[in-house]
Order: C-alpha cells, then sequence, then structure tokens
C-alpha cells in the first residue's frame, strides 16, 4: 500500500487541478464583475467566482466589497463572511484571515477579491450544541498557568464567533 500513496497523491493532485481550471474557465468572458476567490489551505470554495458583493469581518469592523472598490489589504477575525450574487446570498464562517482586493489586470473590468482563511466553513455546516458544549468544557479547565489562562480566553472568543454564526 506504501507504493500507492504517490500515486493516491498525483491522482488527488490532478483532481485539484481539474477542479481549479474548471473554476477558472467560469469567470472567462465575464466582464465589470467582482471575482471572488474564497479558500481555506484544504479546499478552494469558490475560484474567480463572478458576484455582486462579499462582506467580511475585518478586524477593525465588518465592511463590504464591490467591484472598483479602492485597493484594500485587511486582516480579517473569527464571524460571518456573506457572498451575494443576484437574489443569491450564501454565508461562511471564517476563523481568521485576510482578504487583498485588487484591480483589473486586463481590459475585463474584473476587480478581484481574494480571502484566505485558516478555517472557512458554510454556516450551515456548525453545530451551535457542539460549539456550546466545547465553551463548557474551556471555561471548566484548569486555569492554572497563564497558558491555561490564554487558551481559555482565545478558546472562547472563537467558539463564541461560532455560536454566535451558527444562529
Amino acid at each position: 500500500s506504501d507504493l500507492l500513496c504517490p500515486f493516491a497523491s498525483l491522482e488527488a493532485m490532478a483532481l485539484r487541478s481539474a477542479r481549479l481550471l474548471r473554476f477558472a474557465a467560469d469567470s472567462s468572458g465575464v466582464s465589470n464583475r467582482l471575482l471572488l476567490t474564497l479558500t481555506s489551505p484544504g479546499e478552494a470554495i469558490f475560484v474567480k467566482k463572478p458576484v455582486d458583493s462579499v462582506t467580511v469581518p475585518g478586524t477593525e469592523g465588518t465592511f463590504t466589497v464591490t467591484n472598483n472598490h479602492s485597493l484594500i489589504v485587511s486582516q480579517l477575525k473569527a464571524g460571518v463572511i456573506n457572498v451575494k450574487d443576484g437574489s443569491e446570498s450564501k454565508d461562511y464562517f471564517i476563523s481568521d484571515g485576510f482578504l487583498f482586493f485588487n484591480h483589473p489586470t486586463d481590459s475585463s473590468g474584473c476587480c478581484t477579491a481574494e480571502v484566505s482563511g485558516v478555517e472557512v466553513v458554510p454556516t450551515s455546516a456548525l453545530d451551535k450544541d457542539r460549539a456550546s458544549q466545547v465553551l463548557s468544557e474551556l471555561m471548566a479547565a484548569p486555569k492554572d498557568t497563564e497558558w491555561d489562562r490564554t487558551k481559555a480566553q482565545l478558546g472562547a472568543a472563537l467558539v463564541n464567533q461560532v455560536i454566535k454564526a451558527a444562529e
């Protein structure tokens, strides 16, 4: 089975490449739209998907970008990303990350918004009850050391955002 691992890895890489090419093809021929790329280390949720807007939880507050927004690089905090395209609206939870907004590099008039997060999941996949259980465990854990207190404080902040996003 050890001999098959490299081939499984190559197959997975080929599938990811095909998926990226499929996504890239979806944006060809589009003009004057915001092209959204939404990724985490394990998954590309969108690659240059034409959308109307994306609302993100910046560290200085929530903000929305549309096509032709001013250039921006922003650190993101735990919270909800809202993607709007026409009458469709989809929400994703992000643990933290960055947004990079760039103007068009061609004549399409399409700006790009690249959102990269440590964890990005649809809010519909969040389990509020499980998050509440984790929060209880964090609060009940010993807080004898500075590390224990810091871990509980940071963990509670993140889990509270998961609970809020799951509502």
